[in-house]
């Protein structure tokens, strides 16, 4: 789903419909049956692509009264973290009550519309506390079947942040030849750190500036630096083709 932003985000941009990006469930959903419809929900986002799961509203996206801000003796933030904790692995989530129903329906005194958006994640399938893995299929989270399971095993292999490293002449200067470090896979690799071990003799005098560290690199940000002169590439491939490593 497209992000969106929980600070400034009230009931007026919800859709009049529940869809493949949000689900609603009423406040007089029961506190057992809401548990088992936020577990599942938790789970068929997180295996589709995120979405948010809204709970206090009708089926048009309106209050109708509010989700009550204590459950039994819990806060209801509380009440929501340990059930979304129960969901495995825990995906990335984050939460807001709404208090205020900007014209759409009404939420009652010590009341709130609870919003739960999970992220989209790289490490599906997550699997619901019931033992079983769900997924959104429109505006429904349904239990998914083995072979869906086994195709989100497989794109979590893809979907890690993968990196190679690649030699290019400079492209306003061909004399010089560069190292790059470019991604194999879609996920953004963040807080790389990147070290030639141990440096050509050629690099000797740069060796104080590594480890390199880069906040992200992804399909549309490599990171390239200029290693070597053309003149010095004989060089730097028998350098490569020894027991060098580059981490």
């Amino acid at each position: 789903m497209s992000k969106i932003n929980l600070e400034t985000f009230d009931l007026t941009q919800l859709p009049i419909a529940e869809d493949d990006n949000f689900e609603f469930k009423s406040s007089d959903t029961s506190h057992n049956e809401l548990k088992k419809k936020l577990s599942c929900a938790v789970s068929g986002f997180a295996n589709s692509g995120g979405g948010c799961f809204v709970g206090g509203v009708d089926g048009n996206g309106n209050a109708d009264k509010g989700l009550l801000l204590k459950i039994g003796r819990q806060d209801l933030r509380d009440w929501v973290d340990q059930i979304i904790s129960q969901v495995e692995p825990v995906p990335k989530y984050d939460l807001k009550l709404i208090q205020d129903p900007s014209g759409r329906g009404t939420i009652q005194t010590d009341s709130a519309v609870l919003l739960v958006v999970i992220h989209e994640s790289y490490f599906a399938p997550h699997m619901a506390p019931d033992n079983h893995y769900y997924i959104r299929a429109g505006a429904h989270t349904v239990q998914a079947k083995h072979f869906i399971v086994d195709a989100i095993w497989a794109k979590r292999h893809f979907s890690k942040p993968r990196l190679t490293h690649l030699f290019r002449l400079k492209p306003e200067k061909e004399q010089a030849i560069q190292l790059g470090i470019i991604a194999l896979t879609e996920a953004p690799a963040v807080d790389v750190k990147i070290t030639i071990s141990p440096p050509p003799q050629m690099m000797k005098s740069y060796e104080k500036l590594f480890p390199l560290k880069l906040s992200l690199i992804d399909r549309q940000n490599p990171f390239f630096f200029d290693v070597a002169t053309f003149f010095q590439a004989e060089e730097l491939a028998a350098y490569l083709t020894s027991d060098s490593q580059l981490e």
